[in-house]
């Protein structure tokens, strides 16, 4: 791939103009070029046309009605001419050197570079140095993270493969970063090239994001079962721990809580001790968690 290729930057938006526009000023400061944007509106009456018009050389694009996110990603990806492709919410923003360093490490057999990030509520979180290369294991185990949409650059020939995008509700990154790690090699850059943010609508803290996880179990069942055990036990075990948190956020105590810590404890492949240890201080609801994370930290 030509280390000067155009980047296609696709922005899934809806009814949230004021990051939108923060999300393309962050576009229009990369070092690097050429780059193009394709911006994806799922409003019902072009609520975002006035601020992706605003910007020279902006795309835009109307649904014809809101299918999610994966579906107006899909869109802007038919439409996108791009050597590479930067999906980019609307809520995120990239780092000024974003393009620039990641264009540098798209070569086969690595189709998508990704990288830490800055989040809005957690602070900077940098990759797991060990993800990197063949990293389907990884993916199968959802165990990816900081590698999301916005802090990976594609490979175009590679994600063309994936096209039209299936909608995994919450989870939609999670399944397709088990169909690009099918398909290439991952690198990373090292550096929070990306400022996450947060909303109230933000489903990686919805329960469809917890549907959505079950959903990839079922659709992925297949390679989950050319892989140990352990894999697919992993995935299962971090579904139900973060199902318990949930119900905790949500309730302070509950005994939906409980079950899910116990169920957690019995598909994890290790650490035991630590998750019968949560599902016992769960019986004293949020404080008790607290108090056990305290102990296992």
């Amino acid at each position: 791939m030509s280390s000067d290729g155009l980047v296609s930057v696709v922005i899934p938006t809806y009814y949230r103009n004021d990051r939108l526009r923060a999300a393309l000023e962050s576009v229009e400061a990369q070092e690097y070029d050429p780059i193009e944007v394709v911006v994806v509106d799922s409003s019902d009456d072009g609520h975002a046309r006035p601020v992706a018009e605003s910007f020279e050389g902006a795309e835009y694009r109307l649904t014809e009605r809101d299918e999610g996110p994966q579906a107006a990603r899909s869109l802007g990806a038919e439409r996108a001419s791009g050597e590479y492709v930067q999906f980019l919410d609307d809520d995120d923003r990239l780092a000024p050197s974003k393009l620039r360093e990641q264009v540098a490490l798209l070569d086969s057999p690595v189709g998508v570079a990704y990288s830490g990030m800055i989040d809005e509520l957690r602070g900077e979180i940098l990759p797991n140095p060990a993800v990197r290369g063949d990293v389907l294991e990884y993916a199968l185990e959802m165990r990816t993270f900081p590698c999301i949409n916005s802090t990976m650059l594609i490979d175009a020939d590679v994600l063309a493969e994936m096209l039209p995008l299936r909608h995994r509700h919450g989870a939609d990154d999670t399944g397709l970063k088990i169909e690009l790690a099918m398909h290439t090699e991952f690198d990373f850059v090292n550096e929070p090239l990306v400022f996450r943010g947060r909303t109230d609508t933000s489903l990686s803290e919805s329960w469809a994001y917890l549907d959505g996880r079950k959903q990839v179990l079922r659709t992925f069942a297949d390679v989950y079962r050319s892989f140990p055990p352990r894999v697919r036990r992993r995935a299962v075990r971090e579904t139900h721990y973060q199902a318990a948190r949930k119900h905790l956020e949500e309730r302070g105590w509950s005994p939906r809580a409980t079950v899910e810590f116990a169920r957690a404890a019995y598909y994890t492949p290790d650490d035991r001790a630590d998750y019968v240890g949560e599902c016992l201080a769960s019986v004293f609801g949020r404080p008790g968690v607290r108090a056990a994370d305290r102990i296992l930290s």
